[in-house]
């Protein structure tokens, strides 16, 4: 009987020690399913702060440029002062001179400058010349211009080459940029 009996107690420790296993089997799964939880949602956080840094980066070029568009803004209102400076200094010159011109031979002061901002030109011209003459001068100062296909505006609309400053509606003062096809 006492080996029944030890038989029983080894066998009730056996059942005891199976049933504490299955119990740290279900814990380690549970834990194990935990973890790859937790991988997961890591792997999803570190996608959104790709993301996110991405969008930040973007952002901070979209602010680079705002603020060198800014920068060309102010440099441009600073040369179309000057430019009216100097054309209140023409008009004076011409008047102490006593030069009479024509309505039609009106002088104006254009300032020519460049996106890439390597033009800095103030040009005086009569309303009446072809812009395409006024271009071969600014040309004729900057050769590297003439290697490029090029388009020029005033006041954001494009300018036509064979016609007068008059009909491209190009006043005094006004700034003229060189713009570059890419």
């Amino acid at each position: 009987m006492n080996d029944k009996l030890n038989s029983n107690v080894q066998s009730n420790k056996v059942n005891e020690n199976d049933n504490k296993i299955i119990k740290e089997d279900k814990n380690y799964n549970e834990l194990l399913n935990q973890l790859i939880e937790e991988k997961n949602k890591n792997k999803k956080l570190m996608e959104q702060l790709s993301s996110e840094q991405q969008k930040v980066k973007e952002l901070n070029e979209k602010i680079k440029l705002y603020e060198n568009n800014n920068n060309n803004i102010k440099k441009i209102k600073e040369l179309e002062e000057t430019i009216n400076s100097l054309n209140f200094k023409i008009n004076n010159l011409d008047k102490d001179k006593g030069i009479n011109l024509k309505s039609d031979e009106e002088i104006v002061a254009l300032f020519f400058t460049s996106v890439e901002q390597d033009v800095h030109r103030p040009i005086s011209c009569k309303k009446s010349d072809t812009f395409v003459r006024i271009e071969e001068k600014i040309y004729n100062e900057y050769p590297q211009y003439k290697e490029l296909n090029t388009y020029l505006t005033v006041n954001g609309n494009a300018i036509k080459r064979f016609k007068t400053l008059e009909e491209n509606k190009i006043k005094d003062g006004n700034t003229i940029i060189i713009n570059v096809y890419e």
